[in-house]
């Protein structure tokens, strides 16, 4: 790319100055990058959505994008800041499960790097993740920046669950649609799911059906109505699919 392109998600909202801050760093170490939001309307605290939204939003931008990712609720504790290769692309953030979409990397690097002046314990997003992104930008290898992260934090995603629920109420799961066929069921607490539609226009007023969302995995959804408050759902929630 001719000019670095950088994409930020974070669940910072847009009421304070947060956002700008991060940016105005990542400016001053290069004026011309580019910079695109994903979302910063992240629930507070919602790493696993944000490592959800993160994975299926990355592929869509080029190569050599850098993506700097931050739902932090361990802010200034001993958590691990961290520096990620994959497919082309550079991730940095916290090593408190945001990535766990991602492994295995093609590389993944505890960055122990600082940057001088005053660090915040609690903004390491604008005083040690920004300028972070700010030297890779320049050309410096992540690995440069730390040494090697052996044991990354991961969320187990073996495991049925609700990874994302959007702002339409639409429970969002880690399940392939290639397990989305007449005959299968999905139990949410204890309401089973067997409708299959393949619009959300298809599906009957106030009752939740199964579809296949954009993302390749299976989703619950109702007709202009909020599964996730019909089901009671919540991101995390394990679920049961049968057959």
């Amino acid at each position: 790319m001719s000019r670095p392109l950088i994409t930020l998600l974070s669940d910072f909202g847009t009421e304070d100055a947060y956002v700008a801050q991060v940016k105005a760093r990542i400016l001053s170490a290069l004026p011309d990058a580019t910079i695109v939001d994903i979302t910063h309307e992240v629930p507070p605290y919602g790493v696993l959505s944000a490592a959800w939204l993160l994975f299926t939003s990355y592929g869509y931008f080029p190569a050599g994008s850098i993506h700097l990712c931050v739902v932090d609720p361990g802010v200034g504790t001993s958590r691990a800041a961290v520096a990620l290769k994959k497919d082309g692309h550079t991730f940095v953030g916290p090593d408190n499960g945001v990535f766990s979409f991602l492994y295995p990397a093609d590389e993944a690097t505890e960055i122990l790097w600082r940057p001088e002046g005053h660090i915040s314990p609690t903004f390491h997003a604008r005083d040690i993740f920004a300028p972070a992104v700010g030297e890779i930008m320049k050309g410096v290898p992540p690995k440069q920046l730390g040494q090697p992260l052996t044991n990354p934090v991961r969320f187990d995603l073996a495991k049925a669950m609700v990874v994302h629920i959007d702002r339409f109420g639409t429970v969002i799961t880690n399940v392939d649609c290639s397990k989305l066929k007449q005959g299968c069921a999905v139990l949410v607490g204890k309401t089973r799911i067997e409708r299959i539609a393949q619009t959300f226009s298809d599906i009957p007023p106030g009752e939740p059906a199964l579809v296949c969302g954009s993302a390749s995995t299976i989703e619950i959804a109702a007709n202009r109505m909020r599964a996730a408050d019909i089901l009671g759902a919540e991101v995390g929630m394990e679920l049961v699919f049968e057959p």
